[in-house]
C-alpha cells in the first residue's frame, strides 16, 4: 500500500521515484495538513520530478518540478514553502520551477504558440528561479567569438534575500538551459543606476 503522501508525486506508472522526491513529497504532506495558511495552497498540487544540482564543490540545490497549472497558487506561498523545505533538507537551496515545453516548428505545420518557443520558455524559466525576486532589466552581450552573454539584473530592494543565492540562480539556469548568465542589482530601474 502505497503511502498518502505519494500523491504529491505525479509520475507516469513506470517511474520510480526518487528518495529526494519522496523527501520532498513528505514535506509538503505535512505542510498541507500541519498549516492552515497552506492548506488552500498545497491541496491538490503535486509535483513532477526533483533534481539535486551541484553549484559549488561544497554546496548544492534543489529543483522542484511542478505543473504549470499550479504557478498561481504557488507564488502566493512559495516564500514559506521554500523556508520549510531548506530547513528539511538540510540548508540547500530550493528553487521551484513550472514544467514547460517547448515545441519545435514542424515544416508546412501551423506557427508555435509564443508561450511554447524556446526563447519564451528560457525566459519563463528564469523567472521561476528568481522568484520572488523582480527581474528589473536584461542586457545582451554580444562576444567577438559570436557567443552571447546574459546579464540580469534585480531589483536592490531584494540584495538582502538574493545575494547568498545568486550562484545557486547561475547555477540552476545554466543546467536548464544550457546558457550562461551572470547577475546584478539595479537601484533605480527607471535611470537604470546599477548597484557596484
Amino acid at each position: 500500500m502505497s503511502s498518502p503522501f505519494m500523491k504529491k508525486i505525479r509520475k507516469s506508472h513506470r517511474a520510480e521515484a526518487t528518495e529526494l522526491e519522496i523527501q520532498v513529497a513528505q514535506v509538503l504532506f505535512d505542510l498541507e495538513n500541519d498549516s492552515k495558511n497552506l492548506k488552500n495552497a498545497l491541496t491538490g498540487f503535486s509535483i513532477n520530478s526533483v533534481k539535486e544540482i551541484e553549484v559549488t564543490a561544497t554546496k548544492t540545490a534543489v529543483i522542484v518540478f511542478f505543473p504549470l497549472r499550479f504557478i498561481r497558487k504557488i507564488h502566493k506561498v512559495q516564500k514559506t514553502i521554500v523556508a520549510e523545505l531548506e530547513k528539511k533538507l538540510s540548508g540547500k537551496n530550493v528553487i521551484f520551477v513550472a514544467q514547460r515545453k517547448i515545441q519545435t516548428q514542424a515544416s508546412g505545420a501551423n506557427a508555435v504558440q509564443r508561450s511554447r518557443t524556446m526563447k519564451a520558455v528560457h525566459e519563463a524559466i528564469l523567472d521561476d528561479i528568481c522568484f520572488p525576486s523582480e527581474i528589473v532589466g536584461k542586457r545582451i552581450r554580444q562576444l567577438t567569438d559570436g557567443s552571447k552573454h546574459l546579464k540580469v539584473y534585480l531589483d536592490n530592494r531584494d540584495r538582502t534575500t538574493c545575494a547568498s543565492k545568486i550562484d545557486t540562480f547561475v547555477a540552476a539556469y545554466n543546467k536548464l538551459t544550457g546558457r550562461n548568465v551572470s547577475f546584478g542589482f539595479m537601484s533605480n530601474h527607471q535611470l537604470q543606476q546599477v548597484v557596484a
